[in-house]
């Protein structure tokens, strides 16, 4: 006869928001962990196991006597911290930084107030698991993983990522939650019939969602089952599974007892769990995308204002303004995180709590534009700006040089010239220096102020082509004088009906009936088609926008209703040309399906190898999906997608259901030919008939459930993804493979890449022109190699001192030995493959840098 025993868990999945606001989960929350302290006076041998460090920190600010019970039930072994996170979020969509401090703010937090660490990660409701979070959990002090969804055939395994860390895994064989009797033995009943062949397994029991945890009947029922095991009786509920044992316990209980030895290996993500939640709410998940940009950058440009204060004497570090700043970053990371939680990032809360979470959002996007402004400033101020005209300064936050284009605005009289002033010579040191300018072209383009002055006051919008040192700022110069390499000062059109955009490198045509795009061609590329064209196309016919009828809910479960592709198209309003000129040239696309319109603006630098397309939709469909469909053809069904600090391949051949993916997409045939894509906010593609598809919005009735029967004419409804967005596409056709540094490249392009500042003219104890605080090269040994494939992807403020904390990761998979230029000084790096690399880098000329976990320990 098997025996088994089963480690009973007693829990409460709490959702903070979800049907309900965020005050009614704090007051859920509190009644939970209440519930939780009476059960364990109540019962000797009763456990519980929670997670989220944010409710902790709720309740020691409303009930620190509470908070005082909870620590000494945690010393006792009674309350088990799973976790180690700030709460369960989405673990699909946030970015990888997201991930990171997540464990950062929790475990330290942890540390504080329990003396101990969270070993057991825990996202038992998330939407899936993305494939890089082996390494953010043990590279954050954490062994095992704890979740449910997708429920796996193997029910504890060993997880690697693709650098090769390793985390035990429980994928939990029933449900998280139980209600009374019955649902507490069906659990139990399906934990054994999943498991056969296993001796011991974990279950879970207790109240969920909406809180409430074990209850005093769920308790009595497991003690009522014991005894009959302990009987040896032959009739009851689990005699066909043998001698089962049932014990109250915890995870750390189960984990320690498990041989470990025989487990499976277990790799990739678990994806395709609630498809929908990747495109729902699409103007939420933009505003999520610029919150973690502008967090981010806030960090790194706060490092750039202390490496250029220690640059200008002014203290180590950059002072008491850099603690401030990095003071406030905490509580900013907090709300994107708390924002990020699975069913906001997913769309599946009321209306009333998305909209919440808005304006959280929007406030958290507005603070980090305070803070990098404030940075930019105390940059600025150190730098001597004086010199003839006005200083522009630009910013760069990326471990690679920009080179490419700038568009400005600025306040300008109207009838006044300009001329555009750069740094002679930026590539070399010494020129940047010198302080040597030289005039440069630039193409005058439309304001953002509409407001037309042609006597008083002004504004003046240029573009033209920029470098900007790794990590660093240059100084342009703007000057009230007649321009030689102006062009298009008075805005006119050249061909206004034309179709076609074209450069050296690419050339993107457009059919004049309706608007499509149908070509777009890679001209480097050798290669030669039937009709004797060289270059490589990347479109095998016409772009199209393909509207889907989609009464699935919320989450993408089709509940027997409709979900299919209309065959309709978007109708061709106008084409035409609205920029004009040597340095850029713009055609702009208007196209309509009833009541929902697309304005498209594609545009294509004298130098650029891309093309970019600002896309303005106005949506007004219900119960509608629009797909932005890019037929790459059959061949191309290699993809390469961006992940949390990672990059993810797949081999689709044909599958209309959804991937996720972030910042980019790249498709190719076997032979690395085929299409880039870039986006500032969309996660979502498919491969469908030879076609890449992005899905641009989904309009399903806010937090609709699956009950049967559940649709009622007398109510009202409302649907997600309604009204006006602004999104972005970058479009790279290449006719090999594509390096993944040029895929980060369009990647960052897209979804911002650079800062500017019109500043005064004004002394400063730094004498330059452009300077690079951080930038990676090859090793000492080997100087010129490639290492494009390591990059920078933050740099910020130590938690416990005034050191530097600077993020690497390796994109190409593959170890490398590489240098990292910190602020003058050069230390040496190994980064193994896919790895991301934690440094900690003191100052005062510290010649080493030391590696550190997630933790920052």
């Amino acid at each position: 006869m098997e025996k088994k025993e089963l480690y009973m868990i007693g829990n409460s999945h709490i959702d903070p928001v979800w049907f309900w606001n965020w005050e009614e989960g704090m007051q859920e929350v509190k009644a939970t962990y209440a519930s939780a302290l009476e059960r364990m006076k109540e019962f000797e041998d009763f456990t519980f196991t929670s997670t989220s460090t944010l409710f902790f920190e709720w309740i020691e600010g409303i009930l620190p006597d509470m908070f005082e019970e909870i620590r000494q039930r945690v010393a006792e072994g009674r309350w088990e911290i799973t976790g180690g996170w700030f709460l369960e979020p989405d673990c699909i969509l946030p970015c990888g930084e997201a991930f990171v401090r997540q464990g950062l703010y929790a475990q330290r937090y942890l540390k504080s107030r329990f003396g101990r660490l969270c070993t057991i990660g825990s996202n038992v409701d998330s939407f899936g698991h993305n494939h890089v979070l082996p390494q953010i959990l043990k590279k954050s002090g954490m062994d095992s993983y704890v979740f449910m969804r997708p429920r796996l055939d193997t029910p504890v395994f060993v997880w690697e990522g693709g650098d090769g860390s390793r985390v035990n895994a429980i994928s939990l064989p029933a449900e998280y939650t139980t209600w009374f009797h019955d649902p507490t033995v069906k659990n139990i009943e399906t934990t054994l019939e999943r498991t056969r062949g296993y001796d011991k397994m974990p279950c879970c029991y207790g109240v969920g969602n909406h809180g409430g945890g074990p209850t005093i009947e769920n308790i009595k029922s497991i003690r009522s089952l014991q005894a009959e095991a302990k009987a040896g009786s032959s009739e009851g509920p689990f005699a066909a599974y043998g001698d089962v044992r049932l014990k109250f316990s915890t995870y750390s209980a189960f984990l320690a007892d498990l041989d470990k030895s025989g487990l499976p290996v277990i790799k990739g993500p678990f994806e395709k769990v609630n498809e929908g939640c990747y495109s729902i709410d699409s103007p939420f998940k933009i505003l999520n995308r610029l919150a973690e940009r502008r967090l981010v950058e806030a960090d790194c440009l706060i490092s750039m204002a202390a490496c250029a204060a220690t640059a200008a004497c002014e203290g180590r570090s950059g002072g008491p303004e850099w603690m401030k700043q990095t003071a406030e970053m905490e509580s900013l990371w907090k709300i994107l995180l708390f924002n990020e939680f699975h069913d906001t990032m997913g769309g599946t809360t009321i209306k009333a709590a998305r909209e919440e979470a808005v304006m959280q959002m929007a406030g958290v996007c507005a603070q980090a534009g305070k803070i990098k402004a404030l940075a930019i400033q105390k940059i600025v101020n150190g730098i001597s700006t004086l010199g003839e005209g006005f200083p522009l300064v630009l910013f760069n936050t990326d471990s690679q040089p920009f080179d490419d284009y700038v568009e400005t605005e600025l306040e300008w009289f109207c009838q006044a010239p300009l001329t555009l002033l750069a740094p002679e010579g930026p590539d070399e040191e010494a020129a940047w220096h010198a302080c040597v300018y030289r005039e440069i072209p630039y193409q005058r383009i439309h304001t953002d102020a509409k407001v037309r002055h042609t006597t008083l006051g002004g504004r003046r919008r240029f573009v033209f082509h920029a470098h900007i040192p790794a990590f660093g700022f240059a100084v342009y110069r703007t000057v009230k004088k007649e321009p030689s390499l102006c062009f298009n000062n008075k805005m006119e059109i050249d061909n206004p009906a034309s179709h076609v955009l074209e450069n050296p490198f690419i050339r993107a045509e457009f059919d004049r009936k309706t608007g499509a795009l149908v070509s777009l061609v890679d001209k480097e590329a050798f290669s030669e088609d039937a009709c004797g064209q060289s270059g490589y196309d990347a479109l095998k016919g016409a772009c199209s926008i393909r509207v889907y009828r989609d009464e699935r809910d919320a989450w993408g479960g089709l509940q027997g209703r409709r979900y299919e592709d209309r065959g309709v198209s978007f109708r061709l309003i106008s084409m035409e040309k609205v920029e004009s000129g040597a340095i850029r040239e713009v055609i702009r696309v208007r196209t309509a399906f009833e009541g929902t319109t697309l304005e498209q603006l594609y545009s294509l630098g004298a130098q650029e190898k891309e093309l970019c397309v600002e896309n303005r939709l106005v949506f007004n469909h219900p119960w509608t999906l629009l797909k932005a469909a890019f037929p790459t053809g059959e061949e191309c069904i290699h993809t390469a997608a961006e992940t949390a600090y990672g990059i993810l391949e797949r081999t689709i051949s044909e599958d209309s259901s959804e991937y996720y993916m972030q910042r980019f997409l790249d498709v190719s045939d076997k032979e690395g030919r085929g299409l880039a894509i870039a986006n500032d906010g969309k996660y979502a593609f498919n491969m469908e008939d030879g076609r890449t598809q992005i899905t641009l919005c989904r309009s399903a009735i806010y937090a609709q459930g699956n009950s049967p029967d559940w649709y009622n004419e007398k109510e009202s409804y409302q649907y997600t993804d309604i009204g006006p967005q602004t999104f972005h596409f970058i479009l790279k056709p290449h006719g090999k493979t594509l390096p993944r540094a040029e895929a980060c490249r369009i990647a960052k392009k897209a979804n911002g890449a650079y800062e500017y500042l019109a500043d005064s003219a004004h002394p400063g104890k730094i004498q330059i022109a452009g300077k690079s605080f951080a930038a990676i090269c090859g090793p000492e040994e080997k100087a010129c190699c490639d290492v494009s494939n390591v990059r920078i992807m933050l740099i910020k403020k130590c938690e416990d001192d005034n050191s530097f904390i600077v993020r690497l990761l390796e994109t190409e998979g593959r170890d490398t030995s590489c240098t990292l230029l910190l602020n003058g000084i050069k230390y040496p790096v190994q980064i193994g493959h896919e790895e991301i690399l934690t440094l900690k880098i003191g100052g005062d000329g510290e010649t080493s840098a030391r590696e550190v976990n997630l933790l920052e320990w």
